[in-house]
């Protein structure tokens, strides 16, 4: 399932985001969030070729007993070309976006994440009794430009295109980053 809209409504949703973000739900406290998702990215290379990597990626999100918001991410790429990745950590002192990017929306969690020509947005929805979630991952692209990325080999690509499929969404007891 593709997701890749216009950034204006990004913009116009991250505003209403901003003014109903609130506190962690209760239920939540002293409990992990898990959300996975793969992006098929058609980018052209340097020489004009086009490549299509499928990145894994995943995000932890934990709601400590005092209700901070802690956040891991992971992204990794296998493929005949490449094999590597990255992990970024955030707590919600973090600079550069707080609370690891997301912020609570009544029953769900928004995180929202700004690139040079678009942005993401990921958003987990909770049931009424805060025992599984669902996801969403939506890309946006501003302007008629493609965005500039490096690739994990270091490369910088154009991006065309990114095509997000098989997300998953999960909640458990306890601290994962206790170790």
């Amino acid at each position: 399932m593709m997701k890749y809209i216009v950034a204006p409504l990004l913009i116009l949703s991250g505003l209403t985001m901003t003014a109903l973000a609130g506190p962690a739900p209760k239920q939540l406290y002293n409990k992990s969030i898990s959300i996975n998702w793969v992006e098929s990215v058609l980018q052209k290379a340097p020489d004009g070729s086009n490549r299509t990597p499928q990145i894994n990626t995943q995000r932890t999100a934990y709601v400590s007993s005092a209700g901070r918001l802690f956040v891991k991410g992971s992204r990794s790429i296998n493929n005949r070309y490449f094999q590597g990745g990255n992990t970024t950590e955030r707590g919600p002192d973090s600079s550069g976006g707080g609370n690891g990017g997301f912020t609570f929306e009544g029953n769900q969690l928004v995180g929202t994440a700004v690139f040079d020509a678009g942005a993401r947005r990921l958003t987990v929805s909770f049931d009424p009794n805060f025992t599984s979630c669902t996801a969403n991952v939506v890309y946006g692209k501003s302007g008629s430009g493609n965005q500039k990325w490096k690739g994990f080999d270091g490369v910088t690509y154009e991006l065309i295109s990114v095509s997000v499929g098989s997300v998953g969404c999960s909640i458990r007891d306890g601290n994962p980053f206790a170790g």
